[in-house]
């Protein structure tokens, strides 16, 4: 039912008059306005039953609805203009030069899988609409080494979308996701996103210059996957003040719940920067603190939302933070 759910986009959007270029967006008619407005109501209720629904067959409904709804909503001019911020729960993400934005969101199809959808908007006059096929359940060999198109997506929740530089005088961009993944352990993604000379969406790149415990090179590493304990919370993010990423170093604990050895953030800290070679390098120990045990999150009921900005539901699993 999933993989179904999974190429709605795709089918819908072939009957759609998608340009590879156009201008940016101007300016928003009224009317067009008033149809998005109307659109995002409708969306916003499809949100919340995809992620808050027990039932699995309305979630997969509420899902393909709201696919429809989105790329219905979009197929107007200059619609990139419009934020939707109405749509908690759906994370959409603008690229810092605003050349285009990422739509994504989860759905749970059972306690130990997620499906994600999303597409790539481009900032044009006319539609320009890419959308990303979440196929990480066939990726069962070397996932920080595959280099793959739109069709091909890990899938994950993008929260986070930041500069990375240059790659044969195009430009690329770090993703930053996130994945539910499994009852008892998620999933972090530093991603790297770049278009081809046709405008498509390319994911995965070799500019990292990272090293196993043993001190041997990733060699053609093209992404970053961590995998955590769902217990934790662990830090994946863009310090712009010190100008590179910084992520929680894991280490290997007994599981609290009998799913075996997990990994957990232990409080130290590595940062990857930009080097001269145009690699980007470990930096161990950006902060000096280390805890004695792996820090294990608590619930706070006053928090009303997650990472992804959906209301939380009662399990086993926490979110984590950026």
């Amino acid at each position: 039912m999933h993989y179904r759910t999974a190429v709605v986009f795709v089918l819908f959007l072939s009957q759609l008059s998608v340009p590879l270029w156009g201008q940016s967006a101007g300016e928003l008619a009224k009317k067009d306005r008033q149809v998005l407005e109307e659109a995002e109501g409708r969306m916003a209720t499809l949100v919340e039953t995809v992620y808050t629904d027990s039932s699995a067959e309305l979630r997969f409904q509420a899902c393909r609805d709201l696919i429809r709804e989105l790329v219905t909503a979009l197929d107007r001019p200059n619609s990139f203009t419009y934020a939707f911020d109405a749509l908690p729960g759906l994370s959409i993400q603008y690229a810092p030069d605003r050349s285009f934005r990422i739509f994504s969101w989860e759905l749970m199809v059972d306690r130990d899988g997620y499906r994600h959808y999303g597409a790539i908007q481009q900032n044009s006059q006319e539609l320009k609409l890419e959308p990303l096929v979440d196929r990480g359940d066939t990726w069962l060999e070397n996932p920080e080494n595959a280099i793959v198109g739109a069709d091909n997506w890990l899938g994950y929740v993008v929260y986070t979308v930041v500069e990375g530089g240059t790659y044969e005088d195009r430009p690329y961009y770090f993703v930053l996701g996130y994945d539910s993944y499994e009852a008892y352990r998620r999933r972090k993604v530093l991603d790297v996103l770049r278009f081809d000379a046709s405008g498509k969406a390319v994911f995965g790149l070799p500019v990292f210059e990272t090293y196993t415990e043993s001190d041997l090179l990733l060699a053609d590493r093209v992404r970053m996957i961590m995998i955590y304990g769902a217990e934790a919370t662990m830090a994946l993010r863009y310090d712009a003040d010190l100008g590179g990423v910084i992520y929680e170093n894991l280490v290997m604990v007994p599981g609290s719940y009998g799913e075996g050895p997990v990994s957990m953030p232990d409080g130290s800290y590595t940062m990857l920067v930009l080097g001269e070679n145009g690699m980007w390098r470990e930096e161990t120990q950006v902060f000096t603190h280390k805890y004695e045990e792996a820090p294990r999150e608590v619930p706070l009921p006053s928090e009303g939302r997650d990472l992804l900005g959906r209301a939380k539901r009662d399990s086993s699993g926490g979110g984590g933070r950026r």
